[in-house]
Parts: C-alpha cells; structure tokens; sequence
C-alpha cells in the first residue's frame, strides 16, 4: 500500500523564514529553474567574484552558493563582509539564515536581531529572532516580542509562546537515570509508540516531516484542549487544511515525561494505516529534547538526555557499529535538511522526512525529475493515498537505480512524484530536491544530534 501520511510544514517554510510566499532572495529572477539553471549562474557569479571581488560582486556569489545549499561556503564567504565596521544588512541577514539552518543560534539571533534594527520592516529577520527563540526553548524571549515587527501578520508559534510565557518548555523528568526506551508497536507502513497525553494513552506514529506534538483534533476535543491559534497549513499535494494550536501540561513517553508541552492540532485518525487508531503524531520538536534513536532494526525508539556527554557515551558504545556520521540543516521550524545524491546525481539538498509511508524510498519534485533526465510518471488519484490534508491528490511511481544520503547507497529502490507540495523546490528560497523516507531510513538505528547536528547511522 503507498500512503503519504503527513507534511505538515511545508506551507511555513515560505512565512518562517522568508516572510512571504512570493519573496525573493537577493537578485533572483522570477523564473529560477532548477538545479542545471542555478549552476549557471553559480559558474558566472563565482568568476565575476574571483574578476573582481567587492561588495555585489561577493553577496552574489554567497546568495548562489546559498541557493545551491553550499551553506558553509556562503557562510565563510560573509565573513570578510561582516568584519568591519559598516556590515551590509544583505551579508547580515543572510548569514544569521546560515548560522540558523547550522544550529548556532547565538549568533543567529544577534544577526537577526541586527538586521531588524537596521531595517524594522524587514519581517523576515523578525521571524528569524522568533524562530531562535522557538529552537532555544527561550518562549519567555519571544513572548516578549511585538506584535508590530511582524507587521501585523498572525503569528501561531507566538501566540503559543505567550501561552506558555512563565513555565518552562519541555521540562524533562526522568523515571530511571536518563535513559528511555519505547517499543514500536508496529514498524511498518510507519513506526507506531503508545504515550500518555494529559493522562491518556494514545497511538501515535513517528514523523519528522511533523514540527511539534500533533494530537489528533477530535481527542483534543474530548480531553478540552484549549486551542491558543490556529492556521491555514498546506500538507502532502498541496491539500490545504486547518491546523490548531494549544499546550499540553505532560506527554509521556516510556520512562520519560516532558512537561509544558507545545501541540498542534489536526484530525489524525484517518492516518490509521493498521488496526491502531492514530491519535497522534511524534514530530521534531520533541525529538529534538534527546539525543534520539529511531532504532528501526531494535525495533524501539530510545531517548537519551541531550547532553555532550550523552552523546560521547553514546559514539563510545555504538563505535563498532557506526556506518555513517552525516550532517545535517535545520530550516524553518522543522525541516531537516542533508546531502544526497539520485542515480549519478550528487549534491542534491534532500528533506529526511520519516512519514511517508508504503513502498517508495523518495518523493521527488518535478524540477529534479527533470534535472536528473527521468520521465514523468503517469499520475492518478488512489483510494490509499492520504496526507495531512486529506486525500485526493494525484500520485505516480518512478524506478530509482541508487538513492544516497551521505555515503549510504540503497540500491533499486522505488521513489513517488505527486505528493510534494507546488513550489516546494524552491519554498526555502533554497533548493530542496525531493524527500528521503521511511523506506530507506529503516535498515538503520538513526539517530538525531541537535546540539551537534549530525545523523549519526549504525547498524
């Protein structure tokens, strides 16, 4: 059965971190193309830098090479810009972007902080300062912020942080030590674990195509979950469809509890892909809270405390088992970004998004389809397809020769087209080609570093 069961965030990658849909990096033209377009421009940008380097000629070359998803060359290239004493607001804003998808939030959010002060209308470095406090945990600080630097736009995740200003997210306490390990349930279409929620027990499925904790609407409903905001979300091809916002005081999960916990709802239980009602969804933002072990060949996932010291114990022990240590981007409030390659295709930008569920390995886009030389496949609407939005979009089905994510190979995998979202290849005014899933991320245990960031892959 191919199901694609969620993608809940696509739609705020344009709003998080662009500010808008329609915006546009610096001197990118309407019509952008695709990846052969953009090495183009990257050849010319590069020697016209190496001709005759100065302001336009390097913000240029470090725009293309941010558009190719060369994020720490872009990033070393900004730096002779940002070392005097007049740094242009273009090389600011554009490095705490980098700083932020490589995790070094402290000088992200001073950049961005920079580039608001320098230019108050510029909305998009004020949802960077709010992003950074939403990855920190720091939901005081973005509570804090005003409703005018965002121009007056509704913003869900600030309206949870002024819903939990004065506790403390994702509060962690330990039943045993510091160690949790919870049983999957099932593993395939998806993995499913049982936690408790305010006290009741749930199924839930675990995605990082997902931001925070989803909890199935209807439940939240029953268990009188105040909703705190709510937004129009765009999921898996382009469905559009309402998600809510509230707070949970505990989710448990095996020997671990989080308190304070931030939630989105959304009708969860048509995603039923066994005989276990899905109540909910684990997505990022919680994983993100441990050193987590998505451990498809132990069957469990395994939380560790999210420590340096948790993870140089953890690389001790797993030593001999270690096949790959990949690093890894975060972008938007979720999105967990790698290179990868497609049959002879390499340096690809793929989205590790462990929810999409039946028999392909990859989603593609339509733009690396044709970058790449492979035919368009034959779409139709399927009774078995479903997305966060609901069904009846149209899927077709492509043969993959080798699919690669750091130097792990899978061989005659099948990958899908139809389900990503319109746009989505250049949503993050970056390109992303396509999504790597479940099919190739279970002969794995995969686990996430966030403080390193790093995949870190042992079998």
């Amino acid at each position: 059965m191919f199901s694609r069961v969620l993608l809940v965030g696509v739609c705020l990658a344009a709003v998080i971190m662009t500010g808008a849909a329609t915006a546009q990096p610096l001197g990118m033209p309407e019509d952008r193309g695709d990846r052969s377009d953009l090495l183009v421009r990257l050849t010319h940008a590069e020697k016209a830098w190496r001709t005759e380097p100065g302001l336009e000629s390097t913000m240029e070359y470090a725009t293309r090479l941010f558009e190719a998803g060369r994020f720490e060359q872009s990033r070393e290239l900004l730096a002779p810009l940002l070392a005097g004493a007049e740094r242009p607001l273009d090389a600011v804003h554009l490095a705490a972007r980098l700083d932020y998808y490589m995790g070094n939030y402290a000088s992200a959010e001073e950049l961005f902080g920079e580039a608001v002060a320098g230019n108050p209308e510029n909305v998009r470095a004020a949802m960077g300062v709010l992003m950074t406090h939403y990855q920190t945990n720091a939901y005081n600080l973005g509570a804090a912020l005003s409703d005018e630097m965002f121009g007056g736009r509704p913003i869900p995740h600030l309206d949870v942080m002024r819903a939990m200003a004065g506790t403390e997210p994702y509060k962690v306490s330990w039943a045993d030590g510091s160690l949790a390990e919870v049983p999957f349930l099932d593993i395939d279409p998806l993995p499913v674990v049982e936690v408790t929620i305010d006290g009741r027990r749930i199924f839930v499925i675990i995605d990082t195509g997902a931001d925070m904790f989803i909890l199935d609407t209807e439940i939240a409903e029953e268990m009188g979950m105040e909703t705190v905001a709510t937004m129009q979300a765009m999921f898996a091809g382009g469905m559009q469809g309402e998600l809510g916002f509230g707070v949970a005081e505990s989710l448990t999960l095996g020997g671990v509890t989080l308190h304070n916990v931030p939630v989105s709802m959304l009708p969860t239980k048509p995603l039923s892909l066994t005989d276990r009602t899905i109540g909910g969804i684990i997505g990022v933002g919680v994983l993100k809270q441990f050193l987590s072990t998505m451990d498809y060949p132990g069957n469990r996932l395994v939380l560790r405390e999210r420590s340096d010291a948790a993870v140089e114990a953890f690389r001790s022990a797993e030593a001999d088992g270690i096949v790959d240590d990949v690093p890894f981007y975060l972008s938007s409030t979720h999105f967990l970004l790698v290179h990868g390659s497609l049959n002879e295709y390499t340096d690809l930008m793929f989205h590790v998004d462990s929810g999409l569920a039946g028999t392909p390995a990859f989603a593609a886009t339509q733009e690396l389809l044709e970058y790449a030389s492979i035919p368009i496949p034959e779409i139709e609407v399927r009774d078995d397809v479903i997305g966060g939005g609901g069904g009846g979009f149209a899927v077709g089905e492509f043969e993959i020769t080798e699919l690669g994510l750091g130097s792990l190979v899978g061989h005659d995998l099948v990958g899908s087209y139809g389900g990503q979202p319109p746009g989505s290849y250049w949503m993050a005014g970056f390109i992303i080609d396509g999504l790597i899933s479940h099919n190739f991320l279970r002969d794995y245990a995969w686990t996430l570093d966030f403080d390193g960031m790093r995949m870190i892959f042992s079998q």
